[in-house]
């Protein structure tokens, strides 16, 4: 009986998120903007998050000119699907109404090629992935072992080794989306802010960074951040003027 009732509180309660997410959905077609945020807040409140609500929520702070919102969930949106043309298209979109205009750094060919590749999944696609494939060269391995038939033997043993390559391939992409999901990106929230040279305002003053701009969080000290810029540029701002994108 208990299982029942906690099946059925599960099914109530994807039932009224579904129906606050259309509700939403007709807001912001209606073009009431700010209602239609609202109902996207509740449901990400409620614990539920996905690639869609992320985006809807950076849609409709678009639609309110809000340049940090938008940006800060455009990005939450990529992080879960980095391949979404829209989520692609907009947050570029966004990141046009920033005041700051910063070049990124040159990449090679075999840096593009990686990221690529990283960006073909989530960190817990690849992770599926893997535990996938190691299933299949275990079992592949296993009817080798089992096997008294040379040809199907052979046959078996060149797939498992195949499938430990693949694995072997995929587990490092595991460790390289691990490492990069680890470091910290943030979204700059005040309408200006100023980057020192040193965790404290009596250093040098390098330079002015504006709301919706990236920054890559490097190292913390109390309530300082030294953060680095797309084009490789370092400095320090109060923790209070961003919003960590984790």
């Amino acid at each position: 009986m208990k299982i029942f009732f906690f099946i059925l509180l599960i099914f109530s309660n994807t039932q009224s998120i579904d129906n606050l997410f259309e509700e939403s959905n007709d807001l912001y077609t209606n073009g009431d903007y700010q209602n239609a945020v609202e109902g996207y807040l509740d449901i990400l409140k409620s614990g539920f998050e996905s690639a869609e609500l992320y985006f809807n929520i950076g849609n409709s702070f678009y639609k309110l000119n809000n340049i940090p919102e938008s940006n800060y969930y455009y990005e939450k949106a990529k992080s879960i699907s980095p391949n979404d043309d829209d989520i692609l298209t907009n947050l570029s979109f966004a990141q046009n109404l920033r005041i700051d205009k910063i070049e990124t750094l040159p990449v090679t060919d075999i840096q593009n090629l990686k990221l690529s590749i990283l960006d073909l999944l989530s960190e817990k696609g690849w992770s599926y992935v893997l535990i996938v494939l190691i299933w299949i060269m275990c079992f592949t391995f296993i009817v080798y072992n089992l096997s008294n038939d040379p040809k199907f033997k052979r046959s078996f043993f060149s797939i498992s080794v195949i499938f430990l390559i693949l694995s072997s391939f995929t587990l490092f992409i595991n460790f390289e989306k691990k490492k990069n999901s680890e470091i910290k990106y943030a979204i700059i929230y005040d309408k200006e802010i100023e980057v020192w040279s040193e965790p404290n305002n009596i250093s040098e003053l390098k330079f002015l960074l504006h709301e919706g701009t990236k920054v890559k969080q490097i190292d913390v000290i109390e309530d300082w951040l030294n953060i680095q810029l797309e084009n490789g540029t370092v400095g320090w701002i109060q923790s209070s003027s961003l919003r960590i994108l984790d």
